[in-house]
């Protein structure tokens, strides 16, 4: 049983790895068909204070994120600080940089709190419901991707100048992201019990989830409008949810390259160039980076040295978490 698990773990791997190639692949070919001096001309022409409010608006989505975390752990009377909890936040996302996933950084979470907190299944179903009420926010806004696209030929041979990229990334795809959330919502269940008998703060959090997705496309679409891109607030929100679904794939590592190449087929068949487009792609993924980059010092503060200060183990007895 054991060399089966870890012959499975080795192929996800492998795979992970090759798909972050791969798209990474993709993506510098589609940097290599475009006019850089173009690129440096559109980042020339944005507006000065497009960057720094697109960053403040990206990096509020962190901390209302905090908000939402902090709000289910209220509720099972946890009395973390907001200033803690931000920290293991950023810990987690900054952590997520390097991880395949998002599940290596709610592993930094949990870590984490548990220096904070002795229960270790509430402290392990808060993250699990974190993420599920994450997932449903997204889910709640796929609607909006009919308004903006003709989904039916996103993937067809005749949508647009790059439909094979998407075609690629798409198919064979949907089967394995539905497998993926409803493995994630099969976890959810289980810490789904803890929270049945605080249904408001289950909204609540849902509420505040909406707003922290809210600041993040406005942050994308000041940048895009900066860049000249001609789409609307809905345009965005349509992509940010299609370019997130398909992150949920374990099939490279946080992303890298496959949103990217994503982002920029998706803004190309909205009406940018190539140009417009990729550099959209390299400056949200900049910014998103530079947004978690406080979670450096706090993962080395709050998950290796807190445990030794405190004379804990280093590494906690986690309990096991769904692989979502």
């Amino acid at each position: 049983m054991a060399k089966k698990s870890s012959g499975r773990s080795r192929v996800k791997r492998a795979i992970q790895v090759g798909g972050t190639l791969l798209s990474l692949g993709l993506f510098l070919w589609l940097l290599g068909k475009q006019n850089w001096g173009q690129v440096w001309q559109i980042l020339m022409q944005m507006p000065l204070w497009s960057i720094p409010l697109a960053f403040g608006l990206i990096f509020s989505g962190l901390v209302v994120n905090a908000w939402r975390w902090r709000t289910l752990l209220r509720a099972q009377a946890v009395t973390i600080s907001f200033a803690e909890t931000l920290k293991l936040i950023l810990a987690g996302a900054y952590a997520s940089n390097f991880l395949p996933s998002t599940i290596g950084g709610d592993i930094v979470r949990i870590v984490g709190l548990l220096n904070h907190v002795s229960d270790k299944v509430m402290v392990v179903s808060s993250v699990v419901m974190d993420r599920a009420i994450n997932v449903v926010s997204y889910l709640s806004l796929t609607p909006l991707i009919f308004a903006a696209f003709d989904v039916e030929s996103l993937f067809s041979a005749g949508a647009g100048r790059m439909p094979f990229v998407l075609g690629a990334i798409g198919g064979g795809m949907v089967e394995r992201l539905r497998s993926r959330v409803s493995v994630l919502f099969r976890g959810s269940l289980d810490a789904f019990g803890l929270w049945i008998h605080v249904p408001w703060a289950l909204f609540r959090a849902l509420v505040i989830s909406w707003l922290s997705l809210l600041v993040v496309f406005l942050g994308v679409w000041v940048l895009a409008r900066g860049i000249r891109i001609p789409v609307s607030l809905l345009d965005v929100i349509a992509v940010s949810v299609i370019v997130y679904l398909l992150t949920l794939l374990p099939i490279s590592v946080n992303g890298y390259g496959l949103r990217e190449v994503a982002v920029t087929t998706l803004y190309l068949q909205l009406g940018a160039t190539l140009e417009q487009a990729s550099t959209l792609a390299i400056v949200t993924r900049f910014l998103s980076l530079m947004a978690t980059l406080p979670g450096a010092f706090w993962l080395h503060r709050e998950v290796f040295l807190e445990p030794l200060e405190r004379g804990a183990e280093a590494t906690p007895d986690l309990p096991e978490t769904p692989d979502g």
